[in-house]
C-alpha cells in the first residue's frame, strides 16, 4: 500500500491468494475428517472426540465463512476501475484490512490444529 491508496487490481490479487488458501484449508480439515472416520473402527482409541469434533467442524464454519465473505467483496468490486487508487479510509480498503487480519488469525489457528490433530489420529 502507497500512501496515495491501494490499487483494486492489488486487493483482487490478495483475495484470490486468500481464496485458494481457505479452499486448500478446508480441504484439509475434510481429510481430516475423512481419516478421523476410516481410523475409527479399527483404532478407536486414535479417533478424535466429541469436543475435538465439534471445535473442527466449528474452524470449517469459520473457514467458509470467510471465503465466502472474500467471494462477496470481490463480486461488489468487479464493477471498479482496477487500476483506479482508493485512499485507505474507503470501504473497501477497510473490508480488505478486516480480511486480512482475519486471515493472519484463521491460518495460523488452523496450522496449529492441523499439526496437533494429525498428531493425534496419526500412526
Amino acid at each position: 500500500m502507497t500512501k496515495d491508496g491501494i490499487l483494486f487490481v492489488d486487493m483482487e490479487f490478495e483475495y484470490k491468494l486468500w481464496r485458494n488458501r481457505l479452499k486448500c484449508y478446508i480441504e484439509e480439515v475434510n481429510i481430516v475428517l475423512m481419516r478421523n472416520r476410516e481410523i475409527t473402527s479399527y483404532r478407536p482409541l486414535k479417533a478424535l472426540n466429541e469436543v475435538e469434533l465439534m471445535v473442527l467442524d466449528e474452524h470449517q464454519l469459520q473457514l467458509k465463512q470467510l471465503l465466502n465473505r472474500i467471494t462477496v467483496q470481490e463480486q461488489d468490486m468487479r464493477y471498479y476501475n482496477m487500476d483506479f487508487p482508493v485512499m485507505e479510509n474507503h470501504q473497501y480498503v477497510e473490508q480488505y484490512w478486516r480480511i486480512y487480519d482475519k486471515m493472519e488469525r484463521l491460518g495460523t489457528i488452523h496450522n496449529e490444529r492441523m499439526e496437533d490433530l494429525v498428531k493425534a489420529i496419526g500412526l
